[in-house]
């Protein structure tokens, strides 16, 4: 049963958790780590969050912390809603503390969360591990500052596979209820794969670097990042994802008809959809390109998906191309640094019956 929940991350995915499980009658406790506690400032003495838009109310929280361990003790699920660039840090944190009865929950999961959890949880001597669900994208389209959050939609079509995948059985019907919008994937990896931020974000980025440099957020990153050019670049970029998909066996789906799917975009097409989409439309340039869109979408993304290629023979070449584009503008060896990679998450050297297995009980034979 899902009663009892620490969400762990106080940015835009954290408190819309956080807000909607409460409002939804459940026991909710608010993480944030110590050297981020101005996210959560007013909150630890006056617990109350509010959302609007397609999630409207006041939510009063049990506890709001900077305690992981006080935060998941006697808890039955830990949400994760933080960039992918400190899951193997939640991990190590999380090993000591976490029991198997707990429902561990990646929101989302950038392309082999789950998989890093799993690995660390064994390296710390766990001998068995709970089961984790990894969603591809996060649930919502939302923005929090202090003790609001405008959630302007809650995601349709989201992918989500559990590690071990035979235990999606004992716990889709009551996630489902909680986020009508997901959809079951097959495994973890099936999830992680439907992921199309690295498809998406460096590919603008990289081919609007100058714009970022120097006019920064005065500038709409889709609506005045795309081009026919664009639109060109990350179609191959997800070419590409989709044949690692169809390689393991699952569907594929392009990212435009995903988007449509989802509510963000009316339009198959790789230009309008991203150009023209009503949901893409009100986000900004960042202000540097020392952000997450090339040190996660690149770093852990790409370099997965070229990391998979190279295990399942499928050529990746556009991928490749832009992880080394993106170190260039970086001054990174996002490969040498291998951050997520076939390697790094236990897979290398494995069959794909092998993988197939694992991802369905949770176990190398």
């Amino acid at each position: 049963m899902i009663e009892r929940i620490a969400v762990i991350g106080a940015g835009n995915g954290g408190k819309a958790s956080a807000v909607e499980f409460t409002l939804h009658g459940k026991h909710v406790r608010l993480f944030e780590f110590p050297e981020f506690r101005a996210n959560i400032e007013g909150l630890i003495e006056n617990p109350i969050l509010t959302a609007t838009g397609a999630v409207n109310g006041e939510a009063r929280l049990d506890m709001v912390t900077t305690d992981l361990s006080k935060a998941v003790s006697d808890v039955d699920t830990i949400m994760v809603c933080t960039q992918a660039l400190v899951h193997e840090r939640i991990a190590k944190e999380l090993a000591p503390l976490v029991q198997p009865h707990q429902l561990v929950i990646l929101n989302p999961g950038s392309t082999g969360g789950s998989l890093l959890l799993a690995k660390v949880f064994r390296e710390f001597g766990l001998k068995k591990l709970p089961v984790i669900v990894e969603t591809a994208t996060l649930t919502y389209g939302c923005r929090a500052k202090g003790s609001t959050v405008e959630i302007a939609v809650k995601v349709n079509r989201v992918v989500y596979g559990t590690l071990p995948a035979s235990a999606m059985d004992g716990i889709c019907g009551e996630l489902e209820a909680l986020y009508p919008g997901l959809v079951r994937g097959a495994s973890v990896l099936e999830a992680g794969l439907n992921n199309a931020n690295p498809v998406i974000h460096p590919a603008i980025t990289i081919l609007n670097a100058a714009r970022i440099e120097n006019e920064g957020d005065r500038t709409f990153f889709y609506g005045d990042g795309v081009s026919p050019a664009v639109a060109r670049l990350i179609q191959k970029l997800d070419e590409e994802r989709m044949a690692l998909l169809r390689a393991l066996g699952y569907p594929a789906q392009s990212d435009p008809e995903t988007s449509v799917k989802q509510g963000y975009a009316s339009s198959t097409d790789y230009h309008d959809c991203y150009k023209k989409g009503e949901g893409f439309k009100s986000f900004r340039n960042p202000n540097t390109l020392n952000n997450r869109y090339f040190h996660e979408d690149i770093g852990m993304g790409l370099v997965l998906f070229c990391s998979l290629g190279k295990m399942l023979d499928i050529p990746t070449p556009t991928c490749e191309a832009i992880v080394k584009m993106g170190g260039i503008l970086m001054d990174e060896d996002y490969f040498k640094k291998g951050m997520r990679t076939v390697e790094s998450l236990g897979l290398a050297g494995r069959t794909l019956k092998e993988l197939k297995k694992y991802l369905e009980t949770g176990e190398w034979s």
